[in-house]
């Protein structure tokens, strides 16, 4: 599928000349949809619907999660919660909700349009374990008989957690009750008193909450279009909410619809005092409806509170700060990639598989400092192995080093190899190109060495 993905972005680039590899999306190995966005210990984390069981409809079992501490380099966290394997009634997960309280990280999950769960995690990663065995929201409580029970926002609000939700055609309520918020008790997996229906003009779905300079704002797809519209209120029941008009149109680049005019979804937070809106359209896909990839764009607020209208881009939102290669680097930390794919380790964490010859990966602004001697490398080869060549600026830019990768044995030993790096001092973006014949290798992470 990421090979099928690569080669869609190729022909984009030929036919529509400049959606090659671009920063938006910004994960590219695979199909992502829905992003949820939380801001937790320096990093922004994204819980992500998976496309990737989709084919000519909407196959939702699982979520996948990438993070980042500069808005360029995202690490790919892969599949962090299966429905069928993490709980004991549910099969699917439509869009997700994540919100850390009290150390733990609660995941809000859809079985569908019937109701929502909720899992429990130490880690924004996981493991996630269901506490409830049952759904925590379903049509059969007050208030919660929407068309769509689903697409939960959970938000703390000066210290009461609340969870707003729902979405629907508008064939059994009126146009603009598609949504209902309640409360949840301290624990986090219990609701309190019932739930009240919200006056949102226009709404489809994909209820999102957010707070500026002591505004409420409630973002949804709009029936209409898919645009992503927005009320405005001084409280969070929204009682005297003004609808404000749209933040995001239905994905338009360079004058073309990137989306079909099909569904949208979006979530908004601040990180390292810039604003941003996560998004998911379908330029990968060339606008096929049920493959979607996730992007970001910058935030802007007028002076009256209002949000500025969000432009949609190829090249994504400016790096906040550099990558240190002097820290450990997961291999499947990435900002561009052609060809290879992502999968979970055994023992936890992520690798990076699929590789071909020619295949790489880029890491965006990594400053090298007055130089770097070496580079540690831990990898897996079944076969005779092969080379990562280290370039410079581009997938054939200047050779700053190259590691030999030789058999491990299988694919499940792991060995340490090192290769010496020159010519590599100040920021740089940096090409990893394997090299080998079949799949050479696989890679869980690499670091570099200062030069003494």
């Amino acid at each position: 599928m990421r090979r099928l993905i690569h080669s869609m972005i190729v022909l984009n680039s030929l036919l529509a000349g400049q959606f090659a590899l671009a920063d938006n999306p910004i994960i590219s190995q695979r199909y992502s949809a829905d992003p949820n966005a939380i801001v937790h210990d320096g990093r922004v984390y994204v819980y992500c619907s998976n496309d990737e069981h989709n084919r000519g409809s909407y196959a939702l079992p699982d979520y996948t999660l990438i993070s980042s501490d500069d808005m360029v380099n995202w690490t790919d966290h892969g599949i962090i919660f299966k429905a069928a394997r993490d709980t004991s009634w549910a099969t699917r997960a439509f869009a997700p909700a994540c919100i850390e309280r009290n150390g733990k990280f609660y995941l809000y999950f859809p079985d569908g349009g019937d109701g929502i769960g909720v899992a429990v995690a130490d880690r924004p990663e996981g493991p996630f374990v269901d506490p409830l065995n049952r759904p925590l929201i379903d049509k059969t409580m007050p208030n919660c008989d929407m068309e769509w029970c689903f697409d939960p926002c959970v938000f703390i609000d000066k210290g009461q957690a609340w969870l707003i939700f729902g979405g629907g055609k508008n064939e059994q309520r009126p146009i603009g009750k598609n949504f209902s918020i309640i409360k949840l008790n301290e624990d986090m997996i219990s609701t309190r008193g019932e739930a009240v229906t919200l006056d949102t003009p226009g709404s489809f779905e994909g209820p999102f909450v957010h707070t500026y300079e002591g505004n409420y704002y409630l973002s949804y797809p709009e029936r209409k279009g898919h645009h992503i519209g927005y009320i405005m209120s001084s409280n969070l029941m929204f009682t005297d909410a003004e609808y404000k008009g749209v933040v995001l149109i239905n994905p338009m680049l360079d004058g073309k619809n990137i989306n079909g005019n099909n569904n949208s979804h979006e979530s908004i937070v601040q990180f390292q005092g810039q604003w941003y809106m996560f998004y998911h359209d379908r330029r990968l896909s060339g606008g096929k409806s049920y493959f979607r990839n996730v992007c970001v764009d910058r935030l802007a607020f007028n002076e009256d509170g209002t949000m500025q209208r969000v432009k949609v881009t190829h090249e994504s939102v400016p790096q906040i700060k550099p990558l240190n290669p002097y820290e450990v680097v997961q291999a499947e930390t990435i900002d561009r990639q052609q060809g290879i794919e992502v999968e979970s380790l055994e023992e936890g964490g992520c690798m990076v598989t699929a590789i071909s010859d020619g295949d790489w990966i880029q890491l965006s602004g990594v400053d090298f400092e007055s130089g770097a001697s070496k580079v540690i490398v831990q990898a897996a080869a079944a076969g005779a192995g092969g080379k990562i060549e280290f370039r410079l600026g581009s997938p054939d830019g200047e050779l700053a080093g190259i590691c030999t990768i030789t058999k491990t044995g299988d694919w499940n030993t792991w060995k340490t190899f090192s290769g010496t790096i020159n010519h590599c001092k100040g920021t740089h973006d940096l090409y990893m190109i394997y090299r080998g014949e079949g799949e050479p290798f696989r890679l869980d992470r690499l670091r570099f060495m200062r030069r003494k």
